[in-house]
C-alpha cells in the first residue's frame, strides 16, 4: 500500500494543548549567598516544586569580576570563561545526589572546541564571556582563530588595576538539561543544582610588569541566577502524568551525561606502549574523548586546559570497552586527518558535514600540541594545544532507541597509547565519556533514581 509523503498530508488532526496551559520564564537566585569567590565556594540553586521544567532552557547567568594587582601586566583566562570557574556541577533531588560532574570547566572547554563552530562562537562571545580584551576587559574584539579559545583579562596601565567585569549567560549542561522530556518538578522531591568554584590557579594566569613574577587577581561571581522556562498544563495534568507510570509506579525519562576521569601520565624518557585503566562502568557509552594535558608538552602553556598528542607525532591511540577495541584499528598520528575525522564522528555522522562544528585550527591541532618540542614564542593563552582524540561507540547513532551505546559490562575502560617520543613532564590523561542515562521517577514516593 502506497503512503502519501508528509508534505501533502493536508488532513492532519488539529490537536491542541489544554486551554489553561501557561508558560513562564523564571529566575532563581542562590539560596546561600549573593557573592562568591574562587577555591571551593558552594553555590546552591533550589528549583520550584511545581510545573514542568523545559530542559533546554536551563541557563546560568552572572557577572565574572576580575580585580588585578596594580602591577599586573597580563591576565589570561583559559577555556570558556563563562564555565572555566566551575569545578563541579551536582544535581540533587530529594536530598539524594543524582549526578556529579567534575572538571566541569575543562569538560566545557572540550565541548566548546568540538561542538561549537567559529561562527557560532563569534556570535556567542558575550554570553560565553569570550568578548572584549581591553584594559577594562570590555573593549570589543574582532573574532579570530586565536581569540576564541580563552581570552585576555583586565590588566594594569602601570599605576592602578582596573576591575574587569565579564557578563555571561551559560547553557548549563547537566542530567536534567539533557532530558528528552519535560521535567515534572511537581512530582519530585526538592530539586537543587549545586555548583562548586574551582581553584583560581587552574584557569587564570597573571604576570607582573617584570614579566617574571606572578600575582593572581581577586575574583568574584555576582548577580548569579538560574534562568529557565516552566510550563503549567493545568490541574488536570497531574492525574494524566500518574497514569503514565509503569507497574512499579515509575516514570522513565531519557537523558545523557558526561563522566570525566583522570589517571596519571608519567614522564616518558622514550617511546613506549602502555594501557591506562579508568575505573568507569557504564551501560550505554555513546562516545569517548581523551585529553593528554599540557604538562606533557613543553610547548603547551595552558596546563590542564591544553590537549597535547599523548601518542606523540607518530604513535597511536585505541580505546577498549569490555575488551573490545574502538576503533578496531588504532588511530595513528601519522595521519592527523584520520584522527580529526574520528573526533568529529564522536559527535556526529561522517557525512553530516553541515552540523560538524569543530573549532580547532590546524596550528592548535598539530604545532602547539607536540609532546617534547619547545617554542619560546608560545606564551599566550590564545594559542592553546587542542589535540583531543575521540571515537564514536554507539551501536546505531541514527536510531532514537533508549540505550544506543556500548556497555562496559561492569569492567573498567582502558586506553592503549603507543607513544612515539619522550614527554616533557608528568601529566594527566583525562577520559571524557558521554553516556545514556535513564531517570526513574516514582510518582508515589517521589523518589528519583538514575540508571547509567
Amino acid at each position: 500500500m502506497a503512503a502519501l509523503p508528509k508534505e501533502v498530508q493536508y488532513n492532519k488532526p488539529m490537536a491542541s494543548l489544554p486551554a489553561d496551559t501557561t508558560m513562564s520564564n523564571v529566575n532563581v537566585r542562590p539560596s546561600n549567598g549573593a557573592s562568591f569567590t574562587a577555591g571551593g565556594n558552594i553555590i546552591q540553586f533550589d528549583l520550584p516544586a511545581h510545573s514542568f521544567l523545559v530542559p533546554s532552557s536551563l541557563t546560568l547567568r552572572g557577572l565574572f569580576k576580575i580585580d588585578p594587582n596594580e602591577n599586573t601586566n597580563k591576565i589570561d583566562v583559559r577555556g570558556i570563561p563563562a564555565a572555566s570557574w566551575i569545578q563541579r556541577v551536582e544535581t540533587i533531588v530529594g536530598g539524594s545526589l543524582l549526578e556529579s560532574v567534575n572538571d566541569y570547566g575543562r569538560l566545557y572547554n572540550m565541548i566548546g572546541q568540538t561542538k561549537i563552530d567559529y561562527a557560532t562562537k563569534a556570535g556567542l562571545q558575550t554570553e560565553l564571556a569570550l568578548g572584549g580584551g581591553g584594559v577594562d576587559g570590555l573593549s570589543p574584539k574582532t573574532p579570530a582563530f586565536d581569540s576564541l579559545n580563552g581570552r585576555k583579562g583586565p590588566t594594569s596601565t602601570g599605576t592602578d588595576g582596573v576591575v574587569g567585569e565579564f557578563p555571561f549567560a551559560l547553557p548549563l549542561g547537566c542530567l536534567l538539561a539533557s532530558c528528552s522530556e519535560l521535567i515534572p518538578l511537581g512530582h519530585m522531591g526538592g530539586v537543587r543544582i549545586q555548583l562548586t568554584t574551582a581553584q583560581l590557579s587552574e584557569y587564570v594566569t597573571a604576570v607582573l610588569q617584570n614579566d617574571t613574577d606572578t600575582t593572581l587577581p581577586d575574583v568574584a561571581f555576582t548577580q548569579l541566577e538560574l534562568n529557565f522556562d516552566l510550563v503549567d498544563f493545568g490541574a488536570g495534568m497531574d492525574s494524566v502524568v500518574r497514569s503514565m507510570a509503569d507497574a512499579n509506579g515509575d516514570l522513565v525519562l531519557k537523558s545523557q551525561g558526561w563522566n570525566a576521569t583522570n589517571v596519571n601520565f608519567p614522564q616518558l624518557s622514550s617511546a613506549t606502549t602502555a594501557d591506562y585503566i579508568y575505573n568507569v562502568r557504564l551501560s550505554s557509552i555513546k562516545s569517548l574523548v581523551l585529553q593528554a594535558t599540557g604538562e606533557a608538552g613543553a610547548e603547551a602553556v595552558n596546563a590542564g586546559y591544553d590537549a597535547v598528542r599523548g601518542a606523540g607525532k607518530s604513535g597511536s591511540t585505541q580505546f577498549f570497552i569490555a575488551n573490545k577495541p574502538y576503533p578496531p584499528t588504532p588511530l595513528r598520528e601519522s595521519n592527523a586527518a584520520a584522527v580529526m575525522s574520528s573526533l568529529r564522528q564522536a559527535f556526529g555522522e561522517a557525512h553530516d558535514i553541515y552540523s560538524s562544528n569543530i573549532a580547532i585550527p590546524q596550528k592548535q591541532w598539530v604545532n602547539t600540541a607536540n609532546l617534547a618540542a619547545a617554542d619560546a614564542n608560545a606564551s599566550t593563552v590564545f594559542e592553546p594545544a587542542s589535540h583531543f582524540v575521540g571515537v564514536n561507540t554507539e551501536k546505531l547513532s541514527t536510531n532514537s532507541v533508549m540505550m544506543s551505546g556500548s556497555s562496559s559490562q561492569l569492567t573498567p575502560i582502558s586506553v592503549r597509547l603507543e607513544t612515539s617520543e619522550a614527554t616533557a613532564a608528568d601529566a594527566t590523561l583525562t577520559l571524557f565519556a558521554c553516556y545514556d542515562a535513564l531517570i526513574s521517577l516514582n510518582v508515589v514516593s517521589r523518589q528519583v533514581a538514575v540508571r547509567i
